[in-house]
């Protein structure tokens, strides 16, 4: 993407939601947005750090070989187009079994079209 920063773009711990309880608060408190292949949550924390990623699959999307590849794909979206989302965010996303269904390049797309929604730009179709 050209709006993307020059440079390594990483995805350290600080960067990750590890608690349960941050998973239960940004679910609870959130703003839910279907995206399909996948369901997303955003909880902003009122801070100025990074926003962070929660990735959960649950045994419906598959195998625990197929779980992990959704939530290693959906890190690597999250990874390589954090720039679009603003400092204070949790970003909790739920892979849905038609996850496995659909190729990369399809769900970078809705990945980055549902980010951009969130962070209120109006969505270009491609």
């Amino acid at each position: 993407m050209s709006d993307a920063p020059q440079g390594r773009l990483s995805l350290g711990s600080a960067q990750r939601v590890h608690r349960s309880a941050d998973f239960s608060a940004a679910r609870e408190t959130g703003r839910r947005i279907d995206g399909g292949w996948f369901l997303l949550w955003i909880r902003d924390r009122c801070d100025d750090r990074p926003a962070r990623l929660g990735v959960a699959a649950s045994r419906a999307v598959g195998g625990a070989v197929v779980r992990n590849r959704c939530k290693r794909i959906v890190r690597d979206l999250f990874r390589r187009h954090q720039h679009v989302l603003s400092p204070g965010l949790d970003v909790i996303v739920s892979a849905r079994p038609s996850m496995t269904k659909v190729g990369t390049a399809d769900l970078e797309k809705r990945f980055l079209k549902t980010l951009r929604r969130l962070a209120g730009e109006p969505s270009v179709q491609q």
